[in-house]
């Protein structure tokens, strides 16, 4: 087939950009950063520059595209509120009007599981869209709620949704960075008990997905699928393998919640009263809570309906960072 990624230089729509030209695809890329579009290039992908946010672009690039892949998002812990909403809502509401416009079969949002937070942390968060009294305060997830809720209410395009949890593996850009700011030379560090339980996906499973998503059957569109590797570890478990990949003997140290949570939300307080916010906080309130607090999701949906299982175990998935 012919498909469009958005997102193609950023680390997850630059993964599915590679694993669809190996199943031999083809596969043109829309990103923004030049640096990596020349690299990729280099390397014989198709790729151009296209901002998500320029519809007539989008239009113009996805001719005769079967299948559009969409993965680019502003998913920094801190940063304006419009660009957030400008990037996520709007950027969606755009792949879908050029996806119409172009006649596309079908369209895969890349969501996040970032919409249930803020809900409960004693249960395992089904595929459904959270009440909107559920809808989380901080800008990423509530942009990207407002633009699932965008989704299901589109009609005249085949589309399907996967919002995973934590993708983890080589090339990551956001879940590898911030356990990096954990871990130091011979050890690593929990903040709090480091009890909370955590969803993760490695990166195979999350592109296994979206290889399920583009084959699946009719009846299993107009829906969004929690991804993950269905197998939630601690905090503490997590940072502590990743530390010691390798056969690394590192040391834990256990830093107290309340003064970090403080500290986070000074940092952060300060950091948004920067016009332009260029500054981003070493820790942020919502970064801090990815960390603290359980999140765990339900994928029966994507199993049954999308006949997706994760492949990978987490340590497997470890296993391919070293």
């Amino acid at each position: 087939m012919k498909v469009a990624v958005s997102g193609a230089t950023g680390s997850l729509g630059c993964a599915v950009l590679k694993r669809l030209a190996e199943e031999g695809h083809e596969v043109l890329g829309l990103g923004r950063n030049e640096a990596k579009i020349d690299q990729l290039v280099n390397d014989g992908f198709n790729v151009i520059k296209c901002d998500i946010l320029d519809v007539n672009a989008i239009e113009n690039a996805i001719i005769d595209t079967d299948v559009f892949i969409h993965c680019a998002a502003y998913a920094s812990p801190f940063g304006s509120r419009r660009k957030y909403f400008e990037t996520n809502l709007q950027g969606t509401k755009n792949v879908f009007i050029a996806a119409s416009y172009r006649s596309v079969k079908r369209v895969i949002v890349i969501s996040s599981a970032s919409i249930f937070d803020g809900g409960r942390p004693d249960i395992k968060h089904p595929d459904d869209l959270p009440h909107k009294s559920m809808r989380p305060k901080h800008p990423y997830g509530a942009s990207k709620y407002d633009a699932e809720l965008y989704c299901m209410a589109q009609e005249d395009v085949e589309w399907i949704g996967l919002r995973p949890r934590a993708v983890f593996g080589k090339g990551d850009e956001t879940l590898i960075p911030r356990l990096e700011r954990l871990v130091s030379k011979n050890r690593y560090f929990t903040i709090g008990k480091g009890d909370a339980l955590i969803d993760v996906t490695c990166l195979s499973n999350f592109l296994d997905a979206v290889i399920c998503a583009m084959d699946a059957d009719e009846s299993a569109t107009k829906r969004f699928y929690n991804i993950s590797n269905g197998d939630a570890r601690s905090f503490k478990s997590i940072i502590s393998a990743y530390a010691n990949r390798g056969g690394k003997q590192a040391k834990h140290r256990r830093l107290p919640l309340l003064p970090i949570l403080i500290y986070s939300r000074v940092v952060t307080l300060l950091a948004s009263m920067i016009p332009g916010k260029t500054w981003e906080p070493s820790i942020t309130t919502y970064g801090l809570r990815q960390v603290t607090r359980t999140l765990r999701l339900d994928i029966s949906g994507a199993k049954k309906h999308l006949d997706w299982h994760p492949k990978l175990t987490f340590e497997e998935g470890m296993e391919e960072l070293e």
